[in-house]
């Protein structure tokens, strides 16, 4: 499998202003969480809401500012079975709200969706669509790269064929 992900990857389901809106918000919610713990260690409970109020602003203004949308598509032989879809239903964090209903709820081919930590320290979040085709799943992962690539979207794919590699057909 490549690890060098793309810039301008396709998506399977979602758009690419939807994948880049969910990360983007993703990396909002967590400057909010690291803003809020900063203000909260030196402000108490006023500078926690504060802290969380600018670290959200900044994880979103730097988001927008200093990364770009990278993808990788990698195809596993893993047939569509009920045990191996559950299995991807507890690696991925669901998607947000909006997002989450964008998904089809069609059986052929199957489409999930979510989220998976990867990158340095699993710090660095990639949206993951799994669409399921006779006899293998294609699994598409995105994320935001900034100066230093982490490869994000390969670990993402590298989690979910670790994931999956009980159910994988042989030969």
């Amino acid at each position: 499998m490549r690890t060098r992900a793309d810039k301008n990857h396709p998506s399977p389901v979602l758009t690419g202003e939807q994948v880049r809106a969910i990360l983007i918000e993703r990396n909002a919610e967590l400057g909010g969480a690291g803003g809020a713990l900063g203000g909260q260690a030196g402000g108490g409970p006023a500078g926690r809401r504060g802290g969380a109020s600018g670290g959200r602003m900044g994880g979103r203004l730097g988001a927008r500012l200093f990364t770009r949308l990278t993808g990788l598509t990698s195809a596993l032989a893993v047939p569509c079975r009920d045990d191996a879809v559950a299995r991807v239903r507890e690696v991925l964090r669901p998607l947000p709200y909006p997002y989450a209903s964008a998904l089809p709820e069609s059986t052929s081919p199957r489409v999930l969706g979510g989220l998976v930590g990867a990158g340095a320290f699993g710090m660095n979040t990639a949206v993951v669509q799994v669409v399921w085709y006779p006899g293998r799943a294609e699994v598409t992962a995105h994320a935001l790269e900034g100066i230093v690539d982490q490869r994000t979207a390969a670990g993402a794919i590298t989690t979910l064929d670790d994931a999956l590699a009980p159910f994988r057909r042989i030969g």
